[in-house]
């Protein structure tokens, strides 16, 4: 048998999006308490490939820079200066575009690791740029178009 032989982590890589400018929507969104007591808002990202392939992507809303770029991107600004912003405000949220990376993996602190993942980097107005990783063309497979 003949193969290409892959690293663990040239394999965990092959399922995650590369680095890019993706459309996005929020169909996940919970209010959580982390394990300091920190108050934050897990979120589940659906974005499309340049294949048009569906993936998920699971970040949260703790870190003030992204909380406060996907509210400036997604008309949220007074609830942002508000300092309250209940977790279902954040559900079907689609504006902008959001900066994916690519997270290597690291240990876990008890002796295993965190597998490659996607992250959210940044929020973002849609570029005029090419990073844009296009949507592919959709055919309509409905026509208008009565056959008698």
């Amino acid at each position: 048998m003949n193969f290409n032989p892959k690293t663990e982590e040239e394999i965990q890589k092959e399922g995650l999006v590369p680095l890019g400018i993706y459309p996005y929507k929020v169909i996940k969104a919970e209010d959580k308490i982390s394990q300091v007591g920190n108050e934050y808002t897990a979120i589940t990202l659906q974005i499309w490939d340049e294949k048009g392939v569906e993936h998920l992507i699971f970040t949260n809303m703790a870190l003030i820079k992204l909380l406060k770029h996907f509210c400036d991107v997604n008309g949220m600004e007074d609830q942002y200066q508000s300092g309250i912003i209940p977790a279902e405000s954040f559900l079907h949220k689609c504006s902008g575009v959001a900066i994916i990376g690519i997270q290597d993996e690291k240990p876990d602190g008890k002796g295993g690791m965190y597998k490659s993942k996607n992250i959210v980097k940044d929020y973002i107005l849609e570029p005029k740029g090419s990073m844009m990783k296009p949507l592919p063309e959709m055919k309509d497979t409905f026509s208008d178009e009565i056959p008698f």
